[in-house]
């Protein structure tokens, strides 16, 4: 017996659900007995209509097709011709049309089977008039003959069909099946749509305030601008891996249930959706003694109309019956909102109280002649008995002859949010349209764009969790990831509460340092920090603050992190009093910090930390120069002020600000040079980055999770960082040499400097070195310094020392190479080190160990503003002026001058004759002019 099975009609939706998660398994719809058309216009007529259902492209040949073909009577004999065809999905006969006679032409039918679980295939009976095979990889006509033996394929899989979709209880023992491995993956029902989601270019709006399409989005929050003032420091760029987040997904609510809605799950168990359901009559109640022969009598009945049923093919697909039971009410009115979607007619509840549920049909058919509508009511009517608890279907009028329509009052925002949940999993920023073309095509009703909207953001609530409910289990949280990683500093804040005999507490900040982090920072042997604030974009808004070092290869290392209520002095105090404490620094700590001035964070260092060493972003810096002093010009002094490693330079190239523009000079002159240029730095860090890169780079890789609910956003932290130490410590033993790849990099390129200079050697481990252009240094190579102060900044010998170390190796064999002279921060050694401590992962919500805390944590108390939400940061008005509109700069947000009265904010057309202003200068009273124009301030 061949698996499959000839039907006369399908639910095509149906169908396509029930393959969900198969992509191997499809459908055939048979045109056969018919003839085509002449082109153009092509149709198929006198011909009659058949599906085949459970068909495996895996084992599907030409002699299935041949099978069918001879049990609905084509084939008489041997000689007997036929021709097939299949149809492109969305393709027209005239042009859509593939010949189906050889081995190639399946394969390409097999293309269309993952998207498409329904094809359709045409017979032409004796000859063709089509061209199709002559385009065929086999242009020889197919002759028919019988087939001893049915081919090979997977019976055993989908022997009972019974019209029921494919659940995961009703696939056998895989075990059993051969050349089956395709069907290990889950069911999935994004896997018929997937070709649906890679939509790109999509502008519309998600609701949530994210441009979701792929365009050039020049002012993303913490995205790098295109700004061609951007400064590269060559010696300092920022090395990181790749780590993929896109399948990270917190599991956190999977077991809260749906409210309201049609959920699939309230089907009582054993039973699948559309399938037929068999009363078990050994669990139904019995009355009292003086009715047993009456129960006696309807379980009798009861029997009997379900062997009928059982027995009755032509019954099987029908969605209720006459003695049908449901365990509840909400399971019946479940399975007849779910039929009045699939059926697409508008079924409304007409009676419901608790012992009765009625529905019936309120469809009609127009009478086009009168103008009058008749009505032909689908009815359907369910009820308790006296003494059971099960309810009954006991009225059933299952004729539809009224019109379908558009509109079904059951295809709600709650039941569409349930059945696109995998495909959410699967791409939380679909974009709407694209999600509502989809929906309007499976279920062929118009859906409005509000609506798929708020299913996307119940799907969405459903998948990450709700953003409140996730307080109340953060503490479990933080005991599973303490657990699991000792020496672990997790820290909630919570709002000050003036009676302690309350049972909640509002929730403000919580800070994290998992204590691999501390151990691998240590080895490190890099006092260096940079400190950075980032945008929590949820219902709850806030601020991910974050600590990241530099390794030994100028990756960026995260330490700590902590989400707070807003950039604040008490929150950057709060937050760096808790990162001295698991460094231990104290007050009088030589720490260097590097930060982009946010607000509060300057006194909270100065009050914390007055020893430490506290560096400003220079690209920072230079955006506020801009404001006034603007240019190519401006931008390459202040990178020469900047990086110039020994004061004496530094002086020479202010005084270069100075003769260009003085106020300029005096603007900068007012910053203190220790925080921004790199011959007033210690040489403590070992570093002499002058920007704050690494946390502008740490920012980016967590985008994603600032979205999400606030244990969400922890976790995609915490998970970002374990994923990123493995796969950093892979491409750490795929080194070799004694430095790491940026140290080895750098000291070959000071290498090839030194090459010009000659060292004179003076005694007392002293040189003098001198080279191209009057450049002359003297290095001490037991202090391991050098007057250009290169040495002492970075740890790595400059130039000036790889000579004078040269020169001692020639007089000296016992001194060694070059690469001793290293710091130890830079060896080999120290990078394995700083990355064998590996951050542990953690078990999902339901083995996390309950919080004894007798008080339940709530949400941060937040003002909703009027209006939608920003998501996106504040654009400046430098970054405006300088983005890029297609191919040319953008003029937008610049003034303009007029050439006729000097003013500024209209041309010499629109001019109104005001006076012109001698020698320019904004800000001076305008006098009336002899126009007509009013006079301005």
């Amino acid at each position: 017996m061949a698996p499959w099975r000839i039907r006369a009609t399908m639910d095509e939706i149906d169908v396509a659900r029930r393959y969900a998660g198969h992509p191997t398994i499809f459908s055939v719809r048979l045109h056969h007995g018919g003839q085509f058309t002449k082109f153009p216009g092509r149709k198929y007529i006198k011909g009659k209509q058949n599906y085949v259902d459970l068909l495996d492209i895996d084992t599907f040949s030409i002699h299935d097709i041949d099978e069918m073909m001879e049990e609905l009577g084509h084939i008489d004999s041997d000689e007997t011709l036929l021709y097939y065809h299949f149809l492109r999905p969305f393709g027209d006969l005239d042009f859509g049309l593939f010949a189906l006679g050889s081995d190639q032409d399946v394969h390409h039918l097999g293309t269309y089977v993952a998207n498409h679980k329904v094809i359709d295939v045409y017979i032409e009976h004796g000859k063709t008039n089509l061209h199709t095979y002559s385009m065929s990889p086999n242009p020889s006509k197919v002759k028919i003959v019988e087939i001893k033996e049915p081919p090979a394929c997977s019976k055993q899989l989908f022997l009972e069909w019974n019209d029921s979709p494919i659940e995961h209880e009703s696939v056998p023992d895989l075990t059993e099946v051969e050349n089956d491995s395709h069907l290990d993956k889950e069911p999935s029902l994004v896997d018929h749509i997937e070709f649906e989601m890679n939509v790109e270019n999509e502008d519309d709006y998600d609701g949530s305030g994210h441009n979701n399409g792929s365009g050039n989005d020049e002012f993303d929050d913490d995205s790098e601008s295109e700004d061609s003032d951007f400064f590269i420091d060559e010696d300092n760029l920022i090395h990181d891996v790749d780590v993929d987040m896109k399948d990270f997904h917190m599991n956190i609510d999977k077991d809260v249930e749906w409210v309201g809605g049609s959920s699939e799950s309230n089907v009582p168990e054993g039973t699948q959706q559309g399938e037929l359901e068999v009363i078990n009559t050994e669990v139904l109640l019995s009355g009292s003694s003086s009715d047993e022969a009456n129960d006696g009598k309807r379980r009798k009945t009861i029997r009997a109309i379900h062997r009928a049923y059982e027995n009755d093919a032509s019954l099987v697909s029908e969605p209720f019956y006459i003695f049908q039971t449901f365990s509840s009410s909400k399971d019946f009115k479940t399975q007849v909102k779910l039929h009045s979607i699939r059926t697409r007619r508008e079924i409304q509840l007409e009676k419901n109280d608790k012992n009765r549920v009625r529905f019936v049909c309120k469809g009609t058919i127009p009478n086009l002649a009168t103008n009058e509508e008749e009505k032909y009511p689908w009815v359907i009517y369910c009820s308790k008995w006296k003494r059971d608890i099960d309810w009954m279907v006991k009225t059933y009028t299952k004729e539809h002859r009224c019109l379908q329509t558009r509109k079904v009052k059951a295809c709600d925002y709650k039941f569409l949010s349930e059945h696109i949940v995998q495909v959410i999993e699967t791409n939380p920023k679909i974009p709407i349209r694209a999600l509502r073309e989809q929906l309007q095509r499976e279920y062929q009703m118009d859906i409005s764009h509000m609506k798929t909207f708020r299913a996307k953001q119940q799907a969405l609530k459903h998948v990450q969790g709700d953003y409140a409910s996730q307080y109340r289990l953060l503490r479990d949280y933080v005991l599973e990831v303490q657990a699991r990683n000792p020496d672990t500093t997790v820290k909630i804040d919570v709002e000050s509460e003036a009676n302690p005999t309350v049972e909640t507490r509002t929730f403000r900040r919580i800070y994290v340092c998992i204590g691999a982090l501390k151990r691998g920072f240590a080895t490190g042997r890099r006092d260096f920090l940079g400190l950075d604030g980032a945008f929590v974009k949820g219902p709850y808004p806030g601020q991910v603050l974050s600590a990241v070092a530099l390794d030994g290869n100028n990756g960026i290392y995260p330490l700590a992190y902590a989400v707070v209520e807003s950039e604040t002095l008490n929150s950057w105090t709060w937050f760096l009093s808790n990162l001295g404490d698991d460094l231990g620094l104290g007050t009088n700590s030589n720490f260097t910090f590097m930060s982009d001035r946010q607000k509060g964070l300057l006194p909270a260092i100065a009050t914390l930390f007055p020893c430490a060493e506290h560096r400003y972003c220079l690209r920072h810096i230079h955006d506020n120069m801009k404001k006034n002093w603007r240019g190519k010009v401006f931008k390459d002094l202040l990178w020469e002020c900047a990086t110039t490693s020994n004061v004496q330079h530094f002086h020479q190239a202010m005084e270069k600000l100075k003769k260009l523009n003085n106020d300029a000079y005096e603007w900068l002159k007012q910053i203190p040079p220790q925080s921004w240029a790199r011959s007033h730095f210690t040489g403590r860090a070992h570093c002499d980055a002058l920007t704050n890169n690494m946390c502008e780079a740490f920012n980016s890789k967590i985008e994603d999770g600032r979205d999400a609910p606030i244990i969400n956003c922890i976790e995609f932290i915490r998970e970002y960082i374990m994923k990123k130490i493995v796969k950093v410590d892979k491409e750490i033993q795929k080194v070799v040499g004694p430095l790491t790849p940026t140290a080895t990099t750098i000291l070959d390129n000071i290498k090839s400097k030194a090459e010009q200079y000659v060292a004179t050697f003076c005694g007392a481990g002293k040189y003098q070195v001198a080279g191209p252009w009057q450049d002359q240094c003297i290095v001490d190579v037991g202090q391991q310094s050098c007057t250009c102060k290169r040495w002492e900044l970075i740890g790595i010998p400059c130039k000036h020392g790889v000579a004078a170390i040269w020169d001692m190796g020639r007089n000296d064999k016992d001194v060694g190479i070059p690469e001793s002279f290293v710091h130890p921060c830079y060896w080999l050694s120290s990078w394995k080190e700083m990355y064998s401590f590996k951050v542990s992962p953690i078990n999902g919500r339901s083995m996390w160990e309950k919080s004894a805390i007798p008080t339940t944590l709530l949400p941060p108390k937040h003002r909703v503003p009027i209006g939608r939400p920003k998501k996106k940061r504040t654009i400046s008005i430098v970054e405006k002026e300088d983005f890029v509109r297609g191919n040319t700069a953008s003029r937008a947000h610049r003034s303009v001058t007029c050439t006729k009265c000097n003013n500024v904010g209209h041309n010499a057309r629109t001019c109104k004759g005001q006076r012109p202003i001698v020698g320019g200068g904004g800000g001076q009273s305008q006098v009336k002019g002899k126009g007509k124009g009013k006079a301005t301030t």
